[in-house]
C-alpha cells in the first residue's frame, strides 16, 4: 500500500517520490484518483501498490453493499417497506444485469450470515468471490474463522484450494449427504445474447460430471494433437461441445479427427456408436483400501476430479468403470527409455500424483497438461513416473521453446535455464528450440 509521503503529486520523472492514495478519515471511504499525467510519475512498485489500493477498496465497498442490502432486507421484513425481489432493486438502482444483480444479494445475503466473513469484507481484506467461497465451506465455524484470517494473505484460487482442503479434515457432511446436496445443485441453462450468439451453461455432480468428461475429453485431445495453438483452449471446447451435441464440425481437419475417433470405436468392438463419440468409460485411480471400504480416501478420475470411494464402488458395478487400484497387482510404472509416448495407465498414476500442472502458481487441471520428460528422451531420459511431470500445454511450449528445465526442490518445481542455452544466450547464439515432448 503507498501510505508514506505527504500527499502531494509533485515528483519529477528523475526522482519520482511515493504518493499517498489514500485518505483515512472514519467513516469515510476515500481513494484520491491521480490523473494521467501523475500516474506517469509513478514507479513499477508504486503502480502495483496502487492497483492493491483499489482492490481494497473495491472489497470495503462490497462489504458496504452486503451490509445496506442487509438493511433494506430487514425493512422488508418488518413490512415498513415490502421487496419481494431485491435484486430487482438492486439492478435499477446501479444499472447492472439482472444476472449479476442475483449474483451480488447472493454473496451479501451469504456474507451476512457469517460475522467474520463479512468483517473481512468490509475491513478489505477478502474479495467478494473469496466470501462467497468461505461462507460456502462445510466447516465448523472455528474453523471458518481461521480460514478468513489466512485468507486475507492469499489469492481467490489458494483460499478455494485451503477450503477444500479444510473440508477434507475438518468436513461436517457425510460423503452421501455432499453427493445428495450436490445432486440437488445441479443445472443447466442456453439463451443468446445480444449478438445473437449462443451461450450455454450447466453444473453437474461429480459422478455426472465425470462420466461427461470421459465422453468429451477424446474429442478435445484428438482436436488440440491437431492443431497445437491454432485456438485457444476456449474455442477448441467450444468445437468439442458443437459435435458432442449437434454433430457439427466446422473444418475438415476436424471431420477427420472425428472419423479417427469412429473408426477406434469400430476397432473395439462399438460399430453401433460410429456415428458419435467412443462410449464413455470413467478411468478412477484409488487405493486398494479405498476401494474395499476401509479408508475414506477419494478416487481421482483423468481429469482429476475425486470420488468419493462410495461412488467409485457404485460405478464398478455398472461396468463403466475402469478400475486402476493402487496396492494391488499391476504391472510396473516404468515403461523404460524405448518407448517415447506415455502410454494411458502410466497418464493416470502421473495424474493421481501431480493432480494439476505443475509449473510454479499454475494449477491448469490434468485435462488441459502434456507429460513431459523431465529429462529429456532423445537425452536418454526414461518414460517411468519419477522423469514425468504435470505442465499444461503453454508452460510445455514456453519450457522447451525458451531453453529451459525443471529442477525439484523442497517447495516443489522450479524453472531453469539449461547450462547449454545459457551459453548460447551468453554467445548470442541462441536459437529457438523445437517444441518436443
Amino acid at each position: 500500500m503507498l501510505r508514506s509521503g505527504s500527499g502531494s503529486a509533485e515528483a519529477t520523472p528523475t526522482a519520482p517520490r511515493p504518493i499517498d492514495l489514500t485518505t483515512d478519515r472514519p467513516g469515510m471511504l476515500v481513494l484520491r484518483r491521480l490523473d494521467r499525467g501523475e500516474l506517469t510519475l509513478l514507479r513499477r512498485d508504486e503502480l502495483v501498490n496502487a492497483l492493491g489500493d483499489i482492490e481494497q477498496l473495491a472489497n470495503r465497498l462490497a462489504g458496504y453493499r452486503a451490509e445496506v442490502l442487509g438493511a433494506l432486507h430487514e425493512l422488508s421484513r418488518s413490512g415498513v417497506a415490502p421487496d419481494p425481489m431485491p435484486h430487482l432493486t438492486l439492478r435499477d438502482a446501479t444499472g447492472v444485469s439482472e444476472r449479476e444483480a442475483r449474483r451480488l444479494c447472493r454473496v451479501a445475503s451469504k456474507a451476512r450470515e457469517h460475522a467474520a466473513v463479512l468483517d473481512a469484507l468490509a475491513a478489505g481484506d477478502i474479495n467478494a468471490d473469496q466470501a462467497e467461497s468461505l461462507c460456502d465451506a462445510r466447516v465448523p465455524d472455528e474453523v471458518r474463522t481461521e480460514l478468513v484470517a489466512a485468507a486475507a494473505s492469499h489469492d481467490t484460487d489458494t483460499t478455494r484450494r485451503c477450503l477444500r482442503e479444510a473440508e477434507a479434515t475438518h468436513g461436517v457432511e457425510t460423503p452421501t449427504e455432499r453427493f445428495l446436496r450436490q445432486r440437488a445443485a445441479r443445472g443447466a441453462g442456453w439463451g443468446r445474447d445480444h449478438e445473437g450468439m449462443l451461450k450455454l451453461w450447466a453444473t453437474f455432480d461429480p459422478e455426472t460430471g465425470a462420466g461427461i468428461e470421459a465422453a468429451l475429453e477424446p474429442l478435445r485431445r484428438a482436436l488440440w494433437q491437431d492443431d497445437k495453438h491454432q485456438r485457444t483452449p476456449a474455442q477448441r471446447d467450444a468445437d468439442t461441445l458443437a459435435y458432442a451435441l449437434a454433430g457439427v464440425t466446422l473444418t475438415e481437419q476436424d471431420a477427420a479427427a472425428v472419423d479417427r475417433l469412429h473408426a477406434r470405436a469400430c476397432r473395439d468392438g462399438h460399430a453401433e456408436q460410429a456415428q458419435r463419440l467412443s462410449p464413455a468409460q470413467i478411468s478412477v485411480l484409488i487405493g486398494l483400501d479405498a476401494l474395499r471400504g476401509h479408508t475414506d480416501q477419494a478416487g481421482v478420475t483423468d481429469a482429476g476430479t475425486e470420488l468419493a470411494p462410495e461412488t467409485v464402488r457404485r460405478l464398478a458395478c455398472d461396468a463403466e468403470i475402469i478400475p486402476i487400484i493402487l496396492g494391488g497387482r499391476g504391472g510396473s510404472a516404468d515403461i523404460g527409455w524405448a518407448r517415447r509416448t506415455v502410454p494411458l495407465r502410466l497418464r493416470r498414476l502421473l495424474i493421481a500424483r501431480d493432480k494439476h500442472c505443475q509449473w510454479p502458481g499454475c494449477h491448469a487441471p490434468p485435462s488441459r497438461c502434456d507429460a513431459h520428460h523431465v529429462v529429456h528422451w532423445a537425452d536418454g531420459g526414461p518414460t517411468n513416473l519419477d522423469n514425468l511431470v504435470l505442465l499444461c500445454h503453454t508452460h510445455h511450449q514456453h519450457l522447451h521453446e525458451h531453453g529451459f528445465e525443471l529442477v525439484v526442490g523442497p517447495d516443489g518445481w522450479t524453472p531453469g535455464q539449461k547450462a547449454v542455452e545459457r551459453r548460447k544466450v551468453e554467445q548470442g547464439a541462441y536459437v529457438r528450440q523445437p517444441r518436443a515432448p
